[in-house]
Order: C-alpha cells, then sequence, then structure tokens
C-alpha cells in the first residue's frame, strides 16, 4: 500500500475536532493532513508509476515489431543527370507492412529488466523514506508549537506572578516599607516580562503557520494542538540499539545500495555493446521501380511481393569507444560506492551523537526539575522575608527570574527530548526485509 493510501486510510480514524471556533488537531491528525497534501509524496507516487510504465514499455521491444513503409524516389534517367540506371532503375515506389522480431539482442534487454526492477524497488523506498521524512517534519514543528504555546503560558505565569508582587511592593511603598528604587526595579521587571509574553505570543503564531505549512493547510490562526508537551516514556529503536546498530540496515543505506547495483549493471550494458545482435525481418506489400512504372500497363512486372531475411549487426571498429564509455561508468560506480561509504559514516555518527544527546537532555531535565523546585521555594521564600522587611526587592526579583529562567530551561529540554527522539525513530527506519 502506497503511502497516499496509507494515510487517506487513516485520515477518518484521526479526523480534526472543531469546537468553539477553533481547529482541534493531535498530531496524528497533522500527520494525516500532511500526507494528504503533500506534493512531495505525490510526485515519489508518480515516479514509481512511472517506472512501471518504463518497465512495462521495456517488456513491449521483446515483441515482434510491425510497421508501415511508404515512401517514393524520384531520380532523372541519362543520358542528361542521373545515375547508372542499372542501379536506379529511374527511383523507386514502395509501400510494405514490415515485420521485425529481435532474436538476440546480446543480453542487453535482461541487463535492462535487471535495472528496471532496481529501479521500481528504490523508488518505491524512496517513496517510503519521503513519508518518513514528511513524519520527521510534522514532528518537529508540532512539539515546537507545543513548545511555544507552553511557553506563552509561562510568561503568561511569570506575568501574573510578578504583577501580584508589583501590586505588594506598591501597598509597602505607600505604607513608607518599601523604597522608590524598589518599586522602579519591580515596574522594570514586571514590564520586561510583558515584552517576553508578547515576543512569546509571536513566536508561537509563528510556530502555528509553520505546522500548518507542512500540513498544506491555508494558514488558520485559531488552529488548536490536542497535546502537552511531555517526556516519552520509551523510544521504539531501544532494543535494538541495545543489541548494537547496524548502519547498513536502515533504508537510506538500502536505497544507497540499489544506486551501486543499477551503477554496476549499467556499465554490463556498456560492455555488452561489443556483441553481436541477431534478428529476423519479413515485409510484404508493393515495391516496383521508376523504369517499371513508365512502361505500358500490359508490359510492367507485377510489384507485389514479399520478402524475409536474417540480420546479424555486431561493431569492428569503433576506436575504442566502447571501452572508454565502459570505463566512465566505472568511475561512475566508483562515485556511488564513495558516497554510500560517506552516508554510512555519517549514519553511523548521527546515530551515536543522538543518543548521547539524548540521554544528556535527560540527565538535564533531572537535574532542572530538582533545580526547579528550589527555584520555586527560594522565590516564595525571598518574598515572605521581603513582605516582613528581611530581604531586598532585588532578591526577590532575582528569584522571580530565576524561577522563571528555570521552567524555560525545562520546557526547552522537553522539547529538545522530543526532537531527539523523533529523529531517532527517523534514522532508524529500516530497509525492506529487516526488523
Amino acid at each position: 500500500m502506497n503511502a497516499l493510501k496509507w494515510f487517506s486510510l487513516c485520515l477518518a480514524l484521526c479526523a480534526p475536532h472543531s469546537g468553539a471556533g477553533q481547529t482541534l488537531l493531535s498530531l496524528d491528525s497533522c500527520l494525516v493532513l500532511a500526507g494528504r497534501n503533500s506534493p512531495q509524496l505525490r510526485s515519489a507516487d508518480n515516479a514509481v508509476r512511472a517506472a512501471g510504465l518504463a518497465r512495462s514499455e521495456l517488456n513491449t521491444t521483446a515483441l515482434p515489431q510491425l510497421q508501415a513503409v511508404i515512401d517514393g524516389i524520384y531520380i532523372p534517367v541519362p543520358p542528361r543527370y542521373g545515375y547508372d540506371p542499372a542501379i536506379t532503375d529511374g527511383g523507386e515506389v514502395r509501400a510494405l507492412i514490415s515485420l521485425r522480431q529481435s532474436v538476440y539482442d546480446a543480453g542487453l534487454r535482461g541487463l535492462k529488466a535487471d535495472q528496471s526492477s532496481i529501479d521500481i524497488e528504490r523508488l518505491g523506498s524512496e517513496q517510503r523514506l519521503a513519508m518518513f521524512d514528511l513524519t520527521l517534519a510534522v514532528k518537529q514543528a508540532y512539539y515546537e508549537s507545543l513548545r511555544s504555546r507552553a511557553e506563552v503560558v509561562l510568561q503568561q505565569g511569570s506575568v501574573d506572578q510578578l504583577e501580584g508582587y508589583l501590586g505588594l511592593v506598591r501597598r509597602l511603598y505607600n505604607g513608607g516599607s518599601a523604597s522608590a528604587t524598589d518599586l522602579l526595579k519591580s515596574e522594570l521587571q514586571t514590564s520586561t516580562a510583558r515584552v517576553a509574553l508578547a515576543r512569546a505570543r509571536e513566536v508561537s503564531l509563528g510556530a502555528i503557520l509553520a505546522l500548518e505549512e507542512v500540513m498544506g493547510v491555508p494558514p488558520d490562526t485559531s488552529l488548536a494542538l490536542a497535546d502537552s508537551l511531555g517526556e516519552p516514556s520509551g523510544l521504539p529503536s531501544d532494543s535494538a540499539a541495545e543489541g548494537g546498530f547496524d548502519p547498513t540496515s536502515t533504508l537510506d543505506m538500502t536505497v544507497a545500495g540499489m544506486l551501486v547495483r543499477r551503477s554496476m549493471l549499467e556499465e554490463d550494458i556498456t560492455r555488452h555493446e561489443r556483441h553481436p545482435e541477431i534478428s529476423l525481418f519479413a515485409d510484404a506489400g508493393y515495391l516496383t521501380s521508376g523504369d517499371n512504372l513508365r512502361l505500358i500497363s500490359s508490359e510492367r512486372v507485377n510489384g507485389l511481393g514479399y520478402e524475409v531475411g536474417l540480420g546479424i549487426q555486431f561493431p569492428i571498429l569503433n576506436w575504442g569507444a566502447t571501452g572508454l564509455r565502459t570505463e566512465q561508468k566505472e568511475i561512475a560506480t566508483d562515485d556511488v560506492r564513495n558516497r554510500m561509504e560517506l552516508l554510512r559514516r555519517s549514519i553511523a555518527t548521527d546515530a551515536v551523537r543522538l543518543r548521547v544527546q539524548l540521554a544528556g537532555a535527560r540527565e538535564r531535565l533531572r537535574v532542572l526539575r530538582g533545580n526547579l523546585t528550589k527555584a520555586n521555594d527560594n522565590y516564595i521564600l525571598m518574598k515572605s522575608k521581603f513582605a516582613a522587611g528581611a530581604s531586598l526587592s532585588l532578591e526577590v526579583l532575582s528569584a522571580q527570574q530565576a524561577l522563571t529562567d528555570a521552567r524555560l530551561a525545562e520546557l526547552q529540554t522537553l522539547a529538545d527530548i522530543r526532537s531527539f527522539t523523533a529523529r531517532i525513530e527517523r534514522l532508524h527506519t529500516r530497509g525492506e526485509g529487516t526488523r
């Protein structure tokens, strides 16, 4: 089942819901919409269909080829101008049905059929890769939308905290227990928090628009997401990683291997140019000369007839052109192998890098959550001490900023974990026949 059909099947199960003027979408719904609207997937599907048609076209060359031939040639007759009348007969007129059947084509058709089969298999795999790439793009855009939405909520909470604290400072200032400096600093940080909130809203809007662009839907600022940004419990590829990750088993490497095999077949096709080609031919129809047509009808020779024959065609001398083309194909194959090796190294390196980054992000999240509890307790303590006159306003504002920074760091780390997880899942996509 191709990607477009798969997404269409899922559409009925994952349709978006609307309510209160908003379109509520889950990640699965976004993936369905992206697959249904993706030009890349449609192009990949077209490429697979075109390769199948090319294979069918190649198969037709093994069948007898029948064609009609109608032409006339005028040649002047000597003595004024003209070729040797014994050869030209004053020209030629013919109307034939010609049949040609290949008997031996030096194995070229079989090699091209193998090449066509590889192309069909490769394009099918590239179609799957396009689906996986689209899935990764949607996931990353979706997670960024969740992160930016959560940041808006976080910044709004920070503004609410500072406004509540600002109200406390004003009351203390009016009662003579706080200085003008405390009031100005509190107003400044509250204003800064409002600017950060406005900026977070802009980023959130941009993230939603970016997600809608990936999904291929019209821009709609009322779109809402159904999920929350939390840490995934595990990875489908964890068990495979414990047994050792093999880069050559990935779908990307499978496609690269197909390109190498195709290039090697291209070498064989070029080498087979030295082999003979044998074909049967036959035609039937009307064939006569210009001299015969100039005779009176009673003396003309009947031009109706047929002929059959066997043709053998093989090269004798082409000044080494075949050898030169073969060398070019061998160099091209070596280049494809080199690119395949670079891809293998890149996949192996990315697999290790992403594992390290994911492990680091999870450890960082654990530490941040511990710090977050401490930062929250510290803010409450500094605020209480300030109300009792035992601390400075600057200490309260610093504690509040530390709390906000800790929350932002936790949020960004959660988004990083989601992104690393999605990239690892994409990296570990397997080729056909592997698990």
